[in-house]
Parts: structure tokens; sequence; C-alpha cells
């Protein structure tokens, strides 16, 4: 874990309420690590506060963000200049294994797509095919432009229909597990409470393991202040430190808020 002061090389919004956020971070860039996070407060911003963000993508020195705007302090930082300097924490938290996977699967929704795009990166590199599925409530909602979505090889859909097919995308997954029966090691996957549930149920149903990112409201980010507490193995997990990830057959699913 590194404390670092940051600064942005880019901000770009392409939803109304999602925008990208491109940081200096050399040290923090180093050590990331697919489904870790940072926490993030700017320089003079009047927030008490950090914000917690999953990682998108580290490289060349810099990592990349995609921040969804719910509040005073994401649209404050939708407004960050090049050149600001923000305060930095991180690498956080425990990410995805995936070293030994084989057949792969991907499930994200909505901003849960976040953790997922550094995971493809590192199993492309290993040269795993990955099938990658996304779902968004609509167009105007869609968590990555849509230039992205051809070169990242992703099926997408979405609730109302606006951008891709209309449906789920546990149906995605549901319909490729069902054609791949025997294929499939491994489903990561980042979202809704109710379509990780669903995806629970997938995968418990085709005896496949999983792994979740699970997204919590955080203070610390150190397990300190114990505030994203959830309910894993029978007993009480923090998010920040002993995830955010978890193997998916041990979340007690009828207990996460």
């Amino acid at each position: 874990m590194i404390q670092e002061k940051g600064v942005v090389r880019q901000v770009e919004r392409y939803r109304p309420t999602i925008f990208s956020l491109v940081l200096e971070l050399p040290q923090i860039a180093e050590l990331a690590k697919p489904g870790q996070f940072v926490h993030l407060k700017v320089d003079g911003a009047g927030i008490l506060l950090r914000r917690p963000f999953s990682i998108a993508g580290a490289g060349d020195g810099l990592i990349s963000l995609i921040i969804q705007i719910v509040g005073k302090g994401t649209e404050l930082l939708s407004n960050l200049q090049t050149g600001q300097i923000c305060d930095v924490i991180g690498p956080l938290g425990k990410g995805f294994t995936y070293q030994n996977a084989d057949a792969v699967v991907l499930v994200g929704g909505g901003i849960g797509v976040v953790p997922l795009l550094m995971l493809q990166d590192e199993l492309v590199k290993q040269g795993k095919k990955v099938p990658f599925f996304l779902g968004g409530q609509s167009h105007e909602k869609f968590p990555l432009p849509d230039a992205v979505i051809p070169e990242r090889n992703i099926s997408y859909c979405t609730d109302d229909g606006s951008f891709g097919i209309k449906g789920l995308v546990t149906d995605l997954l549901e319909k490729h597990l069902g054609e791949n029966p025997s294929e499939i090691h491994t489903v990561y996957t980042c979202g809704p409470v109710p379509m990780m549930r669903k995806t629970d149920e997938l995968c418990a149903h085709n005896s496949i393991l999983y792994q979740v990112s699970l997204e919590s409201r955080m203070a610390c980010g150190i397990g300190v202040c114990q505030g994203c507490a959830q309910s894993v193995g029978g007993g009480y997990k923090l998010v920040c430190t002993d995830g955010p990830v978890f193997n998916g057959a041990d979340v007690d699913w009828d207990l996460i808020t």
C-alpha cells in the first residue's frame, strides 16, 4: 500500500453520469493487480472522506478509473482538469485469482464492469480466449464508450433494448453455459447484487467455480472503520481488506446488501 500524489492526465465524460479518469501514479501502477482498488481524495476540494474506485487499467506509470457520478464527491472528480493533483492510496484489497484458470467467462453489470477490464487484459496476455458479457440499464447509462465494445469483443445488452439486445446479462451467461456445458472453468463477475445472485444460481447449477467482486460503501479502505463488513462464509468479512474479491460460493447472498 502506497500513498502517492497523482497528476491528472485525462478526464473524459462519455455519458451524462459516467467518465474516465487517468492519473499518473508510477508506484501504484507498478503494483496494481486486477480486482484491486484505490482510495482517492482531491487536494483542496473540501471533501473529508476518500472515495474508493476499482482500477480499470494500469501500465506505463498510469492508472485508469471509470467513475459513475452519484453525489457531490464524484461530481467534483468529473470536473478535474489536466495537471491537477489527487492524493491516492493504493493498490488496496485482494484481487482476482486467475493464474491457473483455463476456460473463463467475465460477467459485468453496469459500473461493476470496471475491475473486469484489467482482468480481461491480463487473461488476454496469457493467450486465453475470454468471453465477456456486459449489461446496462440503457444506452445513456451504459458503462463503457461505444467504441470500446468491439475492441474488447464484448457481448452486451440493456434492460430497455436501447443498446444491444434487450434483456439481462445473466440471460447471455445462461445461454453461453448451455452451449458450452463442459468448457467453462471459472466465471468472474461484478455488478448489482440481483445480477450476482443469479450468476450464483447458474454457476452452482453447472458446478462452475466463480469469483465475485463485491461493492460496498467504505470510509477508511484499510480495515479500521469496519463499515464495509459483509456476510461471507457464515461470518463477516471486510470488503476493503478481505476482499473485494471473494469465492462466490462463500458469499451469503441472502444477507448481502
